[in-house]
């Protein structure tokens, strides 16, 4: 674990700076593609303005909400400190790009796909920061990949409240690296999102796909995830979800190719390229 590093003799969280760039990784790949590949939307790093600060306070506000225990409550306001939740800056995200294709009159849908291709790659950077704070980690575990995180971590301070280690060792039990594992799930999604939006889709495929192939990586994640208390059915609040997201979404990616066929501007279109 390497939380931070000192510059200038000031001190820099990792977590933070990791998270940024996820952001800001996003929306410069996005707009870089936009006028070299797409439609050439008049988009600008302006909208970095729009996505990070909301992004920034939905993520905590998440976190703090549904994660976090009550005592801690109040560090919401510490911003030094580390916290987060992707659901949450997801939703921050796509609610100040919203706001900014809105006000540029950009359409919204098609808008939003210029960057959600490029979201595993912000991924990838936020689970690095996740891996310097030692956060979002997984259960104990023997396999050979198992990590040990030091003293002060979250895993070394969750195994020493659960009495699995004593307050005087080191280091927490050897426990499964979900932050690495994850990096390696966002790289998958990242090539079949971009797949998907090299075959020129019906607009909200990628949308709809990228909630599917979320979903699915974090039901399976979880059931080796500790920070997620479970709800029901041996089953945490992101896999309850998934299981009425993915299906979802799935069915709307069906509705949109069933109902691009039927209309008539398709089958005009196609008799006219048969001929």
């Amino acid at each position: 674990m390497f939380s931070s590093i000192f510059l200038f003799r000031y001190e820099i969280n990792l977590y933070n700076i990791f998270n940024f760039l996820a952001v800001l990784m996003v929306i410069v790949l996005g707009l870089r593609w936009n006028y070299r590949h797409g439609e050439r939307f008049p988009m600008g790093i302006g909208i970095l303005l729009c996505v990070a600060p909301i992004a920034f306070i939905l993520g905590r506000v998440f976190f703090y909400l549904f994660l976090a225990c009550p005592s801690s409550k109040m560090n919401f306001f510490d911003l030094e400190r580390g916290g987060s939740m992707f659901l949450g800056a997801f939703t921050g995200g796509i609610f100040g790009a919203w706001m900014y294709l809105e006000w540029k009159k950009i359409p919204r849908i098609a808008g939003l796909e210029v960057f959600i291709p490029y979201i595993p790659i912000g991924g990838i950077f936020g689970r690095l920061g996740c891996f310097c704070q030692g956060c979002c980690h997984g259960i104990p575990t023997n396999f050979l990949l198992g990590l040990r995180f030091p003293k002060g971590s979250p895993a070394w301070a969750e195994h020493v409240s659960r009495q699995l280690i004593s307050s005087d060792q080191f280091f927490s039990l050897p426990v499964h690296p979900t932050q690495l594992y994850e990096i390696g799930m966002w790289i998958i999604a990242g090539i079949v999102l971009t797949t998907i939006r090299n075959r020129k889709p019906r607009k909200g495929t990628i949308i709809l796909s990228f909630l599917s192939i979320y979903f699915i990586m974090r039901f399976v994640e979880d059931f080796i995830r500790a920070d997620y208390g479970k709800v029901v059915w041996n089953l945490d609040m992101m896999q309850l979800l998934a299981i009425v997201v993915v299906p979802l979404s799935l069915l709307g990616i069906l509705f949109l190719y069933r109902s691009w066929k039927r209309s008539p501007a398709v089958d005009t279109e196609e008799s006219i390229t048969f001929e």
